[in-house]
């Protein structure tokens, strides 16, 4: 039971952060182009924002449907890890006043080494999630889990809001 409570909390927890992520892009690609094209090293066009951010919604429902959830849950872990990667790349070319994006394109947050931890250990239990059998759960399996996912979310919302503060602190995101 406590591990069906745990797999929907970190597939609800991981939804709502791709399809907030995704509907960013979609509803926003030409905000996104610079930072995407900054990641990449290479132009990109308003398509590929959009088509990225249509994957990101697309995952995040695959998440939530039990019969769909682990290949979603691949899928968002790789995802989650690709992104680390082209963070810690810039990381080490000297980029750090590439804006994340994770938070909307609005949002001033830098990439840094604490992106790339946050990522690595949001895409960690996603493999956990796709190594589970699908099931149909109880109601109150579906409630304790669905009351985890939201706490996760505003642990998450909380963490980045830390890490936004401690960069403007120390000067990161100069």
């Amino acid at each position: 039971m406590l591990l069906a409570v745990v797999t929907g909390a970190i597939a609800l927890f991981a939804g709502l952060i791709f399809l907030h992520a995704g509907y960013s892009k979609f509803r926003h690609s030409a905000d996104y182009i610079d930072i995407m094209a900054a990641y990449l090293g290479r132009p990109v066009k308003s398509w590929t924002v959009t088509t990225v951010g249509t994957t990101e919604m697309v995952l995040a429902l695959a998440l939530l449907v039990p019969a769909t959830r682990s290949i979603a849950a691949l899928g968002c872990s790789f995802l989650l890890v690709m992104y680390a990667g082209f963070m810690w790349r810039q990381i080490q070319a000297g980029r750090k006043d590439l804006r994340c994006g994770c938070s909307g394109p609005a949002a001033e947050t830098r990439i840094g080494p604490e992106l790339v931890l946050r990522n690595l250990l949001v895409a960690a239990p996603l493999l956990g999630v796709a190594a589970q059998s699908p099931s149909l759960n109880s109601m109150a399996i579906i409630s304790l889990g669905t009351a985890l996912g939201l706490f996760l979310v505003l642990i998450y919302l909380s963490t980045d809001q830390i890490i936004a503060n401690r960069q403007r602190l120390v000067g990161w995101s100069q």
